[in-house]
């Protein structure tokens, strides 16, 4: 590596060690990130780490149906014998995998029409995208996702699916104010004065300085997405059995309250667990993007 680049690398190391360091002084950040590469380890090594594998499936054991906490099975068993630890974990598999999915169709598709509206402002392309982008956000996430899933067969992709027709607006209304704002600095007005494409200047320019709050944002969102995707296989249209989901476990459980607690009460609390990690995580950048722009 030439000197010049070694001199050119340096400001964005500093950078890089500044904003770790105000991210490493609140706690709470700092917590939420061990949690969510806590819970990414989980869910990778789910086959490695559940103490009973085989009962993520089809699986049945009557004689240990209905077992509560113990140090054979630390979160007990459901009304079918299965261990309830083994099945959280890889729950949790689907919930990220339902999440990072709905992240890969909606932030793009969000982004790229919230660049082309914001750049081309108070034109019939700003007014048609942000018009039809207002008319999905009339309407709750939760339920359009479920009028989405309720159209086609109930199963893990269509509830990602239908997550991201509902999720893509926010990232077009975030993309459209960030646009509108940076579209006034220096460098991309100097840029347009030479004559730079359209699409230069909205990849090049103005989305580079734009991932910071998108990327914050995703992080938010993820606790969110992976409610709305419990609550989808709560009511029956999420993820179907025998694959096991956090929010199945759940509504299954509820009627065997209270007797038989452990059920419902463990796979809700990890719900907690997940939406809390990230929530935490998501918070710590946002304060740090935030102080970076001041």
């Amino acid at each position: 590596m030439s000197d010049k680049q070694t001199e050119q690398g340096r400001p964005r190391l500093e950078r890089y060690k500044r904003q770790w360091h105000k991210f490493a002084s609140n706690r709470l950040s700092l917590l939420g990130l061990v949690v969510v590469l806590l819970l990414i380890v989980l869910a990778v090594f789910a086959g490695k780490i559940a103490p009973y594998p085989e009962h993520a499936g089809l699986y049945l054991d009557f004689q240990s149906a209905n077992q509560g906490p113990s140090l054979q099975h630390i979160a007990g068993t459901d009304e079918y014998g299965r261990d309830i630890f083994s099945r959280m974990l890889f729950g949790l598999r689907v919930s990220l995998e339902i999440g990072l999915l709905v992240l890969a169709i909606g932030v793009p598709i969000g982004v790229l029409l919230g660049l082309i509206a914001g750049y081309h402002r108070n034109t019939w392309i700003d007014t048609a995208i942000m018009r039809f982008t207002d008319l999905f956000m009339a309407v709750p996430p939760l339920v359009l996702a479920l009028v989405v899933v309720a159209m086609f067969t109930p199963g893990f992709f269509f509830a990602a699916i239908g997550i991201a027709v509902a999720w893509w607006p926010w990232y077009t209304r975030l993309t459209y104010s960030l646009v509108t704002s940076l579209s006034n600095e220096m460098y991309v007005k100097y840029a347009e004065l030479s004559g730079a494409k359209s699409r230069h200047i909205i990849l090049k320019e103005i989305l580079p300085n734009a991932i910071s709050p998108i990327f914050t944002k995703m992080s938010l969102d993820m606790g969110m997405i992976i409610i709305i995707a419990s609550s989808m296989s709560f009511v029956g249209l999420g993820v179907q059995p025998p694959a096991p989901s956090l929010g199945s476990m759940v509504s299954n459980g509820i009627k065997f309250l209270p007797e038989f607690w452990w059920i419902p009460v463990f796979p809700a609390l990890f719900v907690v667990l997940i939406v809390l990690g990230f929530n935490l995580l998501g918070d710590g950048l946002r304060d740090v993007f935030a102080i970076e722009e001041l």
